[in-house]
């Protein structure tokens, strides 16, 4: 199932991902859902945020894939310019919260909750698999 995401309207973009997932009856448990939940209003937040679309229009897209009863697969597509996931820094968490600068607390979770992601660019398209 592909999701056409609009970062003008993020809110209604989150909404019709999350409720797609459940309209599908999907074989997910409630844990499962809070985590699709959490990395779409993550990624979707820090396209709409930071990323950057070098003056295009921005075409973003969600797809939700089972590949197996227990899996979940989810690509999140755009073409703003390459940013790879899995290359952005851990925030320092061994200090305390107020001293620590904000920004990547989110991502870090995304890669904690995910059970493997993978992020490509390809044909001018950011692709980042995560599994869940």
């Amino acid at each position: 199932m592909i999701i056409p995401i609009d970062l003008e309207n993020m809110e209604a973009s989150l909404t019709a991902a999350n409720e797609s997932l459940t309209s599908w009856n999907a074989p997910i448990d409630e844990q499962t859902k809070y985590k699709v939940a959490f990395i779409c209003e993550e990624i979707i937040t820090n396209l709409a945020r930071h990323a950057n679309f070098e003056e295009r229009k921005p075409d973003v897209s969600l797809t939700y894939v089972f590949a197996a009863p227990d899996t979940l697969q989810l690509y999140f597509k755009d073409n703003s310019k390459y940013f790879n996931l899995l290359e952005f820094p851990d925030p320092d968490l061994s200090s305390n919260l107020d001293d620590t600068e904000t920004g990547g607390l989110g991502i870090f979770l995304t890669k904690k909750y995910a059970k493997t992601l993978q992020s490509n660019y390809e044909n001018g398209y950011n692709i980042l698999k995560v599994v869940l």
